[in-house]
């Protein structure tokens, strides 16, 4: 594997994650799985997205929830094609698990501690990297190609509709932590994505956004994804006041989680932030 040659193609689209990718592309040719955790917007998702595509490989995708079975992740029989030809190959319906394994390519499970434990254990069998195989009951033992990985995520600071992940899920995976960027790498992350050339503006929206995970008004503050939603709804306009507010509750109102103890409203307190930051305590206009 050409991992400097690999790791420029991740660095044109992530920043500030070159150790991650190298331990990432390690782990990969050596068939070792990956748990990748963190907070909501972390870029958990884009690192591996931004692998499969430097890697030039399938991604195939799956989201963890309570309704996720092990039939959907391993395939099933169509009964029209049973009665046709029988069970077999031609009847046999790959999922995406072992669609990824037969064709190569990236497994994404994300948020996989949100899927029944059912479903969590079928998918152990192609993580181990002696086996890396699934027996389809009267069809076939399937077997992964040597460029079939898989890359889990889950996010640790959440709980609720969460299942407890088995330790030997654990014992098969290397585990990865992203925080959330913040300062000049953020900004820099923002401008990437939004191709925006008003650095002032960047700056404003990153700080205003990093406010509100420190604000102990806020159970829950915004990711960077906010930062970079407000920079795009306010880049390359003249924004009065009023269309700053307005652009503010539309990105920020939902993302948003106060404290129970707090007798205000959301847009109360994000109108305090940005007296801040984008008015420096003036009254609005």
């Amino acid at each position: 594997m050409q991992v400097q040659m690999i790791l420029n193609k991740c660095k044109e689209n992530l920043v500030d994650l070159d150790d991650h990718i190298i331990l990432i592309l390690k782990a990969i040719d050596q068939n070792i799985s990956i748990i990748v955790e963190g907070e909501s917007g972390t870029g958990k998702t884009e690192l591996a997205k931004t692998i499969a595509f430097a890697l030039e490989r399938p991604f195939y995708r799956v989201d963890g929830d309570e309704n996720l079975t092990i039939t959907q992740l391993r395939g099933w029989f169509d009964p029209s094609l049973v009665i046709e030809s029988g069970f077999g190959e031609k009847s046999f319906i790959l999922g995406p698990l072992t669609l990824a394994m037969s064709k190569g390519g990236l497994f994404f499970f994300n948020e996989v501690n949100r899927a029944p434990s059912e479903s969590i254990n079928g998918a152990l069998s192609a993580m181990d990297s002696s086996e890396r195989s699934i027996e389809i009951p009267q069809y076939i033992n399937i077997k992964a190609r040597d460029d079939f990985y898989t890359i889990f995520t889950l996010n640790p600071s959440e709980y609720i509709g969460t299942n407890p992940l088995p330790e030997a899920f654990f014992d098969r995976c290397i585990r990865i932590h992203l925080t959330h960027k913040t300062g000049k790498i953020a900004e820099e992350i923002v401008k990437l994505r939004t191709n925006c050339a008003d650095d002032e503006l960047i700056h404003k929206c990153v700080l205003f956004t990093e406010k509100t995970r420190s604000n102990t008004d806020f159970e829950r503050g915004a990711s960077i994804r906010a930062a970079i939603q407000l920079t795009q709804l306010l880049m390359n306009e003249e924004n009065q006041d009023k269309q700053i507010i307005q652009a503010i509750n539309a990105v920020y109102s939902g993302k948003i989680k106060l404290q129970l103890d707090i007798s205000r409203s959301v847009e109360e307190c994000l109108h305090e932030i940005a007296g801040e930051v984008f008015f420096e305590n003036r009254p609005k206009n």
